[in-house]
C-alpha cells in the first residue's frame, strides 16, 4: 500500500499526464474510474487556462481563443500548478512565448506578457506612504550621493524593443478592432506602478530608465545619476528626482 504522499504524487501525474491506471483501483475500483478522473482532469485544465486568460487578456486576442487555448494546455504541461491557489500561475508564461516564438513574426508575443504580468505584480504589490518630505530636507546636500533612495512596492519597470504598452492598450482599452501598430515604433521604456487602485504607465528615458534601475538595485544615489549619466547625456537627475518623488514612485530613503 503507497504512502499518502505517494498517492498524492501519483495523483497529481494522473491529473497532469491523463495515465490514470497507478491510482484508478485505489480511488474507485471499477470501471468507471478513469472516466471520472477525466473529468477532474479536465477542470483542473480549464481551470489553470481561465486563470492565464484573467494574467494575459492581450495575447488571448492577439493570438486568439484557439491558439491561446492550445499554448496554455502545452505550458500547463510544462508548468503545472503544484499549488491549488492559480494566481501565480502565469510567472513562466511570458518566458515560454519568449522562447516558442522567439525568431518567428510573432517575437514580440513575450515582451506583451511580460508587461501583462508586471501588471498583475504591480495591482498585487503593497502599499505604501508617500515620501516624508520633511524628513528629506533635513539631509544636507552633501549627503545626497550617499541616500538609498527606495520605490514604491508597486512600481515594475519594464523595457522593450516593441511598442509593447501601445499593443497592450490597444488591445485591453477597447472592444474595437485595435490599430495596426509597427512594430518597429518601439522601443518603450515604462514605469509600470498601481496608484489609486489603478495602473499608471510613466514613461521613461533611457537615463531615467538606468536611474531607477540603479535605485531598485540598492545602488546609492551619486552612483545611479552616474549609470544613467553614461547611457544618456541628456539626464537631468534634479529634474528626474522632483518627477519621480512627485509621482510617488521614490516613496523613502536610508
Amino acid at each position: 500500500m503507497p504512502s499518502l504522499r505517494e498517492l498524492q504524487a501519483d495523483f497529481l501525474d494522473a491529473l497532469l499526464g491523463g495515465e490514470f491506471e497507478r491510482v484508478a483501483p485505489l480511488l474507485a475500483p471499477h470501471a468507471t474510474a478513469p472516466a471520472r478522473l477525466g473529468v477532474y482532469r479536465n477542470n483542473v485544465r480549464a481551470n489553470f487556462i481561465d486563470s492565464l486568460h484573467s494574467s494575459f487578456p492581450a495575447i488571448w486576442r492577439l493570438v486568439g481563443e484557439a491558439y491561446f487555448r492550445q499554448i496554455a494546455g502545452e505550458f500547463h504541461r510544462l508548468h503545472p500548478s503544484r499549488s491549488g491557489d492559480l494566481l501565480h500561475v502565469g510567472h513562466a508564461f511570458p518566458g515560454y512565448l519568449a522562447e516558442r516564438h522567439h525568431a518567428d513574426e510573432y517575437r514580440y508575443l513575450g515582451d506583451i506578457a511580460r508587461l501583462e504580468w508586471l501588471c498583475q505584480e504591480s495591482l498585487l504589490a503593497a502599499e505604501h506612504s508617500p515620501l516624508d518630505l520633511e524628513r528629506l530636507r533635513r539631509v544636507t546636500p552633501s549627503a545626497y550621493d550617499d541616500l538609498r533612495f527606495q520605490l514604491h512596492p508597486a512600481v515594475r519597470l519594464f523595457e522593450s524593443p516593441y511598442p509593447a504598452l501601445r499593443i497592450w492598450q490597444a488591445n485591453v482599452a477597447s472592444d474595437a478592432e485595435p490599430e495596426v501598430i509597427d512594430l518597429a515604433s518601439g522601443p518603450d521604456c515604462v514605469a509600470v506602478m498601481r496608484q489609486r487602485l489603478q495602473l499608471k504607465f510613466h514613461p521613461l528615458s533611457r537615463g531615467e530608465q538606468a536611474f531607477l534601475n540603479a535605485l531598485q538595485a540598492g545602488t546609492a544615489c551619486g552612483a545611479a545619476i552616474e549609470q544613467a549619466g553614461a547611457c544618456d547625456d541628456e539626464f537631468d537627475a534634479s529634474a528626474a528626482l522632483q518627477r519621480f518623488v512627485a509621482a510617488e514612485i521614490i516613496v523613502d530613503f536610508r
